[in-house]
């Protein structure tokens, strides 16, 4: 890439690279997907349903919490989604970090848009549809869900959380590149937190958390579709700010308990992913 001075071509400046995270003056990024929901418990695809989280999934919460205090991290700022089980999670693990760090919501950080699959027991569904379309709708990247219909898509729009939200909260379905592209406007403002020296957490979902590491991680298709996140594992970034983006010292990130992670991101893959 070039720019022009003086009106001849040159290499754009290197700027030095800031690592986040590691010398105490600048940010560290955690992300937590929510705990277990009621729709994890029951096997339905969940997606912009807005269930709550169940005991056990509470219980992690609080668990995560400590781990993270154990560890000494403290947030500076706190970002979650609009849906309950994204709200009530943050609420838990900041309880138990003893933090005031404020909390902010975006819907940029919100489920997947299943579509006309929302609700829908996943055992169902691959049952009807046979296992290429199931993982063609629950993992690839293009693939998108049938949509909703017009009626249901203008009545949940009606109510909460969508009812104050932009019409492009709500789409009638979504692929997992759609959410890439839907998260990556909030990109620049995770950026300009962690380049304040702002600790951040981010706590959300499944899907909206694969997509920001799509974004971090710099995924392709293949990758993405190999990755699952599971329930209220703490998973650390260090990053460098090259100039251009944000880039992990490690490439994936680092959990606080990586065995627990690793073996219950096994039986999510085994399950059919997140």
């Amino acid at each position: 890439m070039v720019r022009m001075v003086g009106g001849s071509p040159c290499e754009r400046p290197r700027r030095r690279a800031r690592v986040f995270g590691v010398d105490g003056s600048l940010g560290a990024l955690v992300l937590v997907r929510h705990g277990e929901s009621v729709g994890n418990a029951l096997e339905i695809f969940t997606g912009v349903l807005d269930l709550d989280l169940t005991p056990a999934g509470e219980e992690a919460c609080r668990v995560a919490g400590d781990r993270l205090a154990g560890a000494g991290f403290a947030p500076d700022l706190v970002v979650t989604s609009e849906l309950a089980r994204g709200r009530r999670t943050a609420a838990l693990v900041r309880a138990a970090l003893g933090s005031t760090a404020p909390v902010v919501r975006t819907w940029r950080l919100n489920e997947r848009n299943y579509g006309a699959l929302s609700g829908h027991l996943k055992a169902e569904v691959l049952a009807e549809h046979g296992r290429e379309l199931f993982l063609h709708w629950r993992r690839s990247y293009a693939g998108r869900p049938p949509a909703l219909d017009e009626a249901t898509l203008a009545l949940w729009r009606r109510l909460p959380p969508f009812d104050r939200l932009p019409t492009e909260a709500l789409t009638p379905t979504e692929s997992l590149a759609d959410v890439v592209t839907r998260l990556r406007p909030w990109l620049p403002e995770l950026r300009a937190h962690l380049a304040g020296g702002r600790n951040v957490l981010v706590v959300a979902h499944g899907n909206s958390l694969r997509a920001l590491c799509a974004l971090l991680d710099d995924l392709g298709p293949a990758e993405l579709a190999a990755l699952n996140l599971p329930n209220a594992r703490p998973l650390r970034y260090d990053l460098v700010d090259d100039g251009d983006r944000l880039r992990p010292l490690v490439r994936g990130g680092t959990y606080l308990d990586p065995e627990a992670a690793r073996a219950e991101a096994l039986l999510i893959a085994a399950q059919g992913g997140t």
